[in-house]
């Protein structure tokens, strides 16, 4: 027998959203570098930022900024301090595809576009029954998930799925969208959800579940 598992949301559904202001600088061009590994995030991936500034020197304060898609303003997210060489690196995770940059002492680096899949989580409840659920910053409700099946090589699509519940975390400004359905697969088949760009636009790039095997 099988027992419905409540469903988890990802660390990234967890953190508050970021509450500096909007600010300006005036641009200086190399003071400050910045790039990021990896540029296109599966899920709750995060990314490595990294960089320099022209000083050379330690104990410097890196600002990170920013402007999530939809946004018009950069806000400051996170913070950096350099070591030996002026050089300085963290991990960060938008949670969804945003533009950002590194500010030293009034001075920007180029902007870089970190673009984000989106979440989505597939759970088996018992032989024809799943649970599916898409998280993050912007809600998927009414949106369509596609619910395929492995025949050889390719993954058919078996059902188009309405998810038609949704919920936020109080105090936070991400959300999770999904739904109950029911499916008829042979047993022991491996079947996956998929959300497709045409419904993750224009905040998100189509996302894949981890397969389920019936």
């Amino acid at each position: 027998m099988l027992v419905a598992a409540p469903l988890v949301l990802p660390a990234f559904l967890l953190q508050a959203s970021a509450g500096a202001q909007p600010t300006r600088f005036s641009a200086a061009a190399e003071r400050v570098t910045m790039a990021a590994r990896p540029t296109i995030l599966r899920g709750v991936q995060a990314t490595t930022l990294f960089g320099a500034v022209d000083s050379r020197g330690a104990d410097e304060i890196v600002t990170i900024q920013a402007k999530d898609c939809g946004q018009r303003f950069f806000t400051g997210v996170k913070s950096a301090t350099t070591g030996e060489g002026g050089t300085w690196s963290l991990e960060f995770g938008p949670g969804i595809t945003s533009t950002l940059r590194a500010v030293w002492k009034g001075a920007l680096s180029a902007p870089v576009t970190v673009r984000q899949q989106a979440y989505v989580a597939l759970y088996r409840r018992s032989s024809r029954k799943f649970e599916v659920g898409v998280g993050g910053k912007w809600s998927f409700w009414h949106k369509r998930i596609l619910f395929q099946r492995r025949v050889g090589g390719s993954w058919p699509t078996v059902k188009s799925v309405l998810l038609t519940e949704t919920n936020a975390v109080p105090g936070y400004a991400q959300a999770w969208s999904g739904a109950h359905f029911s499916a008829s697969v042979p047993k022991s088949s491996l079947v996956r959800a998929v959300l497709p760009l045409s419904e993750a636009r224009p905040c998100y790039l189509a996302g894949v579940s981890d397969t389920v095997r019936t």
